[in-house]
C-alpha cells in the first residue's frame, strides 16, 4: 500500500508536510534520523515514545498514511467525510484537507468538550469545511440521514468506544472529564470487564450501536475505514490490557461483518488487518 520512502516524502516535504511547517521540529531532523524515527512509528506495536523527534513525526505520518488510503478509495471531488470519536487527534482532517481543501466537507461527533475544543484549534489553519457537533457518536441519527457520507474514519476510535461506554457505566461523565490524566483509570476499567468477559454487556453493544449507524449514514459503495495502534512499552505494564488492545480491528471486524448493513472488507493489499480495516457498503 506504502512504502517507508513513500510516507516520509509525504510527510517531511510533500502535501502533509506543508500543513506542519513552522510548526514542530521536524524540518530540523536529519535523514538518519528521520529514517529510524520512522521505522519506530511505523512498527506495530510502535515504540515511537522512545526517540527523539518521534512523536512529531507520528502525527505527521498518521496524516500520510490516511491520505494515501484515502487517495487510493477514490472518493468524489466534493467529498463528505465523517468521522467519529475522534478525540483530538487529526490525521483524517489533515488527510481529507490534504487532498480536497476547501471542496471537501467534514464532519465529527465528539463527546468530551476539552478534545473537542483542542480538535478546533487544531483544524482553525485548513481550507476545508469543518462542522463539529458535540455528543455521543449513537446519537449520529439525529443529525444525519442514512446515505449521507462517503467515507466514515474510525482513527483509533475503537478503544474510545470501549473506553467510554465502560466509564460510562461506572458513572464517569466523559463529557467533560480531563481526557488524558482519567485516561489510565478508563482502561483499568477495561480491562477489567474484559478479564471478567462481560464486553458482551458492556462495551460491544454501544460499539456495534456506533458502527450500525454509521454504517447506515454511508452511501451504497461508501467506506467505512479504521486504524489502531498501540504502544510497545505499555505491554509489559500490569494495569495495561495488551492482549485486547493489539486484537481491536479483529474485534471491530466481527463486529461489522455481522451488522444488518451489508459490508464487504476491501482492505486494499499491503496493509495489516491486525491494524486496519477498509470496509465497502453494497
Amino acid at each position: 500500500m506504502w512504502t517507508t520512502e513513500q510516507l516520509l516524502a509525504e510527510a517531511v516535504g510533500g502535501r502533509v508536510g506543508e500543513r506542519f511547517r513552522g510548526l514542530d521540529e521536524v524540518d530540523a531532523l536529519s535523514r538518519d534520523e528521520l529514517v529510524t524515527a520512522a521505522g519506530q512509528v511505523l512498527r506495530r506495536p510502535q515504540a515511537a515514545e522512545f526517540s527523539p523527534g518521534a512523536r512529531p513525526l507520528s502525527r505527521r505520518l498518521l496524516a500520510a498514511q490516511w491520505t494515501v488510503l484515502l487517495e487510493h478509495l477514490r472518493l468524489p471531488e466534493e467529498p463528505v467525510v465523517l468521522e467519529l470519536c475522534v478525540g483530538s487527534s487529526d490525521p483524517v482532517v489533515v488527510a481529507v484537507d490534504t487532498l480536497f481543501g476547501r471542496r471537501g466537507h467534514y464532519h465529527t461527533l465528539n463527546l468530551n468538550r476539552q478534545l473537542a475544543a483542542e480538535l478546533m484549534e487544531r483544524c482553525s489553519t485548513l481550507a476545508l469545511q469543518v462542522s463539529l457537533i458535540e455528543d455521543d457518536a449513537q446519537n449520529l441519527p439525529q443529525y444525519f440521514d442514512d446515505g449521507t457520507f462517503d467515507c466514515a474514519c474510525f482513527h483509533h476510535a475503537v478503544n474510545d468506544i470501549l473506553q467510554t461506554a465502560v466509564a460510562t457505566a461506572r458513572g464517569m461523565d466523559t463529557r467533560d472529564i480531563d481526557w488524558w490524566p482519567t485516561e489510565r483509570r478508563m482502561i483499568e476499567w477495561l480491562a477489567e470487564e474484559w478479564e471478567r468477559h462481560r464486553l458482551q454487556e458492556v462495551g460491544l453493544p454501544q460499539l456495534r450501536r456506533i458502527l450500525e449507524v454509521a454504517a447506515r449514514a454511508v452511501k451504497p459503495g461508501g467506506f467505512l475505514c479504521f486504524d489502531h495502534w498501540t504502544f510497545e512499552h505499555y505491554l509489559a505494564m500490569d494495569w495495561f490490557p495488551g492482549e485486547l488492545f493489539s486484537q481491536l480491528i479483529p474485534l471491530a471486524r466481527e463486529v461489522a461483518l455481522s451488522l444488518s448493513v451489508p459490508l464487504v472488507e476491501i482492505t486494499p493489499a499491503g496493509l495489516d488487518r491486525q491494524w486496519w480495516m477498509v470496509l465497502r457498503k453494497e
